[in-house]
C-alpha cells in the first residue's frame, strides 16, 4: 500500500491542481454567478452565458492534513511523505492519529442563466464535470513504513476517487416580499469510481520475511480490471501488473440543492441552503470487485545486527481475490450553508458571517467565514474574508467580481497569504480553494429588492 497510497494521493492532488468545488468567500458577493452554487435562492444582478470551461474552474481541499504534511520540496519538485528522501521525523511531525485528505473538483462545461420578465424570478442551467478524491491514513502505518518497525497492527485505511457529469437546472423565485426560495435539480452520470479499503492489517517481521494478515476490499466501476490467474486457476487482482480499461458510463443518480433568503430588515438578510442532497447508483455490469481475507508473506527486508535497516515491504504486492460484482448506491457529499449579512454605508459595504458544514460519510467538517464585501460601483465587488477551518487552522481569502456591460469576470482564492512551497501549495493550511470564471452578461441589470431603486443615486 506504500506505493498505492502514494499513487492515489498524487491523483488527488492532480485533480486539485486541475479543477474543483465551492469557494465560501463568494457567498455574499452580489453580482457573482458563483454564489448561486452555494445557495440556489441567490441570483446574480444580470443574466449570463459562461465561456465553456473558462466559465468555471474551481478547486477545493479539506481535511485535517495540510498539503505541507503530505508533499515535501526536494530538488525543485514535490515528493510524497513516503519518499525515501523525506526523513521519518519530517513525515511524522505533521500527522495525527487518523489523517484525512480530500478534494472536490468541478469544471463548468456549459452554463447560462436569465431573469424572467418580472425581473424577480431567475432560472439557470449548468453542465459540469466533477471529481472527488479522499484518502484516510492512520499514523502508525506511516510510522511503520518510515521507521522500519518490526510489527504493525492497524486498520481503517481507505483510498477512493470518483468522477461524474452533472446537469443542473435551477430556479429562484419570490415567495413573499421578504422571502426568496430556490431549488436546483441535478441529474448525474457516473464516469468512474475506484475504492480500496483495509479494515484490518497485521504485519510482523518473521526472520527475513514479512507475515501479513489482512482484511479489505477493492472495487472499481467504469474501469474494468483485468485479473491475474494463479497456478491453481483462481483469479485475483494485484496492483503491480494491473491493467484497466474504461467501459463507459458506470451509473446514474440524482441530487437537489435547496435554499432560502429572508430580509429581516432592509439592511439585514439571513439565508440557509442545503446542497448535494442525493446519490449515485453504480451499476453491476461495469463493476469489478476483489476481497482480501487471508494471510500472505513477502520477502523484502534488510536486517543488520538484528535491526531493520531498510523497509522494502511493498503493500502493492497484496492480492485481492476476484469476487462477483454487485451494484452499489452511494450518497453524495452534502453541505450546509447558513449565513447573515448586514449592509452599511448606503449598502456599499456588507458585513457577512457564514457557517459551512461539509458531510462525508460519517465525518463532518465545520468552517466559519467572516467577510467584508465592498461595492464602490454597481458592477464591481471586492471581498476579503477570514475563515476558521474545522478548529484546526485558519485562512484569509480574497475575491473580486467585475460585471460591466461586456464581461463577467470572477476570481477568488484563500492561498495568497501564508507560507507556500515553491509550487505555491500552502504549507500549513488544511483547506484551500481557488476559483476563476469568465462569462458574458446578458439582459438588463436586475436588482430583485426595492431597496436597490436608489442604490447609487
Amino acid at each position: 500500500m506504500k506505493k498505492i497510497i502514494a499513487i492515489f494521493i498524487s491523483l488527488a492532488v492532480f485533480a486539485v491542481c486541475s479543477v474543483s468545488a465551492q469557494t465560501q468567500t463568494a457567498y455574499f458577493m452580489e453580482g457573482s454567478t458563483f454564489r448561486t452554487q452555494l445557495n440556489p435562492a441567490f441570483a446574480p444582478t444580470r443574466g449570463y452565458v459562461n465561456i465553456p470551461v473558462l466559465g468555471g474552474i474551481q478547486f477545493n481541499t479539506t481535511g485535517n492534513l495540510s498539503l505541507g504534511s503530505i508533499f515535501y520540496p526536494r530538488n525543485g519538485s514535490l515528493v510524497p511523505l513516503f519518499d525515501k528522501n523525506v526523513s521519518a521525523h519530517e513525515a511524522l511531525s505533521g500527522l495525527r492519529s487518523k489523517n484525512v485528505f480530500a478534494t472536490d473538483a468541478r469544471i463548468n462545461l456549459i452554463g447560462f442563466g436569465a431573469f424572467r420578465g418580472d425581473h424577480k424570478s431567475f432560472w439557470s442551467f449548468e453542465l459540469n464535470t466533477r471529481v472527488e478524491a479522499e484518502t484516510s491514513i492512520p499514523y502508525n502505518l506511516v510510522e511503520f513504513v518510515k521507521t522500519g518497525a518490526h510489527q504493525l497492527n492497524t486498520g481503517d485505511i481507505a483510498v477512493s476517487a470518483q468522477s461524474y457529469i452533472e446537469a443542473a437546472f435551477g430556479y429562484s423565485f419570490q415567495l413573499t416580499d421578504k422571502i426568496y426560495f430556490g431549488a436546483r435539480a441535478k441529474f448525474l452520470v457516473g464516469a468512474g469510481r475506484a475504492r480500496m479499503s483495509v479494515d484490518r492489517l497485521d504485519v510482523r517481521l518473521m526472520e527475513d520475511v514479512w507475515s501479513v494478515d489482512a482484511q479489505g476490499s477493492l472495487e472499481t466501476s467504469g474501469l474494468y480490471m483485468t485479473p491475474d490467474v494463479r497456478e491453481n486457476g483462481t483469479e485475483y487482482y494485484g496492483f503491480d501488473n494491473m491493467n484497466m480499461s474504461y467501459k463507459g458510463p458506470a451509473g446514474y443518480g440524482f441530487a437537489v440543492d435547496l435554499g432560502a433568503t429572508y430580509d429581516v430588515l432592509p439592511e439585514l438578510q439571513v439565508s440557509l441552503a442545503v446542497n448535494d442532497l442525493g446519490f449515485i447508483s453504480w451499476s453491476k455490469g461495469t463493476t469489478s470487485r476483489g476481497q482480501m481475507t487471508k494471510s500472505q508473506s513477502f520477502s523484502g527486508v534488510d536486517i543488520i545486527d538484528g535491526e531493520v535497516s531498510e523497509v522494502e515491504f511493498d503493500f502493492g504486492e497484496l492480492e485481492f481475490d476476484k469476487v462477483d460484482p454487485r451494484s452499489k448506491t452511494e450518497m453524495l457529499r452534502a453541505s450546509i450553508n447558513a449565513g447573515g449579512e448586514y449592509k452599511v454605508w448606503r449598502r456599499k459595504i456588507g458585513l457577512g458571517l457564514l457557517y459551512n458544514c461539509r458531510i462525508w460519510d460519517t465525518r463532518a467538517f465545520h468552517n466559519i467565514t467572516a467577510s467584508v464585501n465592498f461595492t464602490p460601483i454597481e458592477w464591481f465587488t471586492f471581498t476579503g474574508s477570514y475563515s476558521f477551518l474545522n478548529n484546526r487552522g485558519h485562512g484569509v481569502g480574497f475575491a473580486l467580481n467585475a460585471c460591466p456591460s461586456w464581461i463577467n469576470f470572477f476570481v477568488a482564492t484563500d492561498i495568497l497569504l501564508g507560507e507556500h512551497t515553491p509550487q505555491f501549495l500552502p504549507v500549513h493550511a488544511s483547506s484551500m480553494n481557488v476559483t476563476v470564471g469568465i462569462g458574458v452578461p446578458i439582459g438588463k441589470r436586475s436588482h430583485r429588492s426595492p431597496v436597490y431603486d436608489n442604490y447609487y443615486e
